[in-house]
């Protein structure tokens, strides 16, 4: 997709954003097949963790009112406690998004006591599937890690990748969280990172509608939720409204994926301030040329869900163009 600089610039009602993405690293202890942002190794230029504390102030001031630590891997970074303990006395929610590979009783308990109030885990169908696109032996030891903090007091959410590889695990997935007492989110596959180009993880609507038939029960009981699970649900797009991306390098982006599908840098914290690259978020052409890229999604007759995310739009676009064809 082209974007011509002189379209108008796109605007909204939202003065301040509400919550901050903030990627520690992009080191990682797990090579998922998916990932959304290729990690693995660190990133050039990282911060580090003095201004990672001296970045959290500065959100704080800034109006956000959480603060989730993501990566690559937040919990092998250095800084992640430090930085929780700073953005609890600051009065300012945190959470963690994390494959809690590497939690352990006592860090849970850690985590718990420097004021985390949200652990959001990445988990993928049952663990045979989930293996598959994350790692031989990852399940177990992500498994034991939301148990972990689920006894600490932390609120643990899993998150599952619906994907052609994955989806015939969901529902042991979803009955392992109910007996757990954990919620279960189910989030659409977007082809960005090291996923890039591989359009054949895309579920159908037929996909959805045997997903919805089989997680009906726990979605009824409130127990699961997530992407096109309930019908005619409108899901909202946080990028460029109420929230933003920090890369570990300073780098400001409106959403993780987009960041991998083409986006630029907005500006880095390091040499600017917040309000001046957030006032640059908000009038983006990127985002607002990106929502032509939906019109071919909200076509009820297209073999796949309607949404209102760009990323799955711009990344997925071949998508709609192979079944057209194949239908043609």
């Amino acid at each position: 997709m082209s974007f011509n600089k002189e379209v108008p610039l796109m605007t909204t009602e939202i003065s301040r954003p509400k919550k901050v993405y903030l990627e520690l690293t992009r080191a990682c202890n797990l090579a998922c097949t998916h990932c959304l942002n290729d990690s693995g190794s660190r990133m050039e230029s990282e911060l580090n963790s003095e201004e990672i504390l001296g970045l959290v102030e500065r959100l704080v001031t800034f109006g956000i009112r959480e603060i989730r630590f993501t990566g690559g891997e937040p919990t092998i970074h250095p800084a992640l406690e430090e930085a929780i303990t700073l953005a609890t006395r600051l009065g300012v929610k945190t959470s963690i998004g994390s494959n809690a590979v590497a939690v352990t009783k006592e860090s849970a308990v850690r985590l718990f006591q420097v004021g985390l109030q949200k652990a959001i885990i990445s988990l993928d169908g049952d663990e045979q599937r989930h293996d598959a696109v994350r790692g031989a032996g990852s399940f177990r030891r992500s498994w034991r890690g939301v148990r972990a903090l689920y006894a600490s007091g932390v609120d643990v959410r899993v998150n599952a990748v619906a994907m052609k590889t994955t989806m015939d695990g969901l529902r042991s997935l979803a009955r392992l969280c109910v007996e757990e007492g954990v919620h279960l989110f189910i989030r659409c596959y977007i082809p960005s990172g090291r996923a890039v180009g591989n359009l054949s993880e895309f579920p159908t609507n037929v996909d959805y509608a045997r997903l919805r038939t089989e997680l009906h029960p726990f979605v009824q009981q409130g127990a699961v939720d997530g992407h096109y699970l309930a019908a005619n649900k409108h899901e909202m797009c946080s990028a460029g409204n109420s929230g933003f991306v920090i890369l570990p390098n300073g780098d400001v982006k409106s959403c993780g994926f987009l960041s991998e599908l083409g986006e630029s840098s907005y500006g880095n914290i390091r040499s600017e301030e917040l309000p001046t690259i957030w006032d640059r978020v908000r009038s983006s052409r990127f985002l607002a040329e990106s929502k032509s890229s939906l019109e071919p999604w909200s076509n009820r007759r297209s073999d796949l869900p309607r949404t209102n995310c760009p990323a799955v739009a711009i990344g997925g676009g071949e998508v709609l163009v192979q079944l057209r064809r194949r239908s043609s």
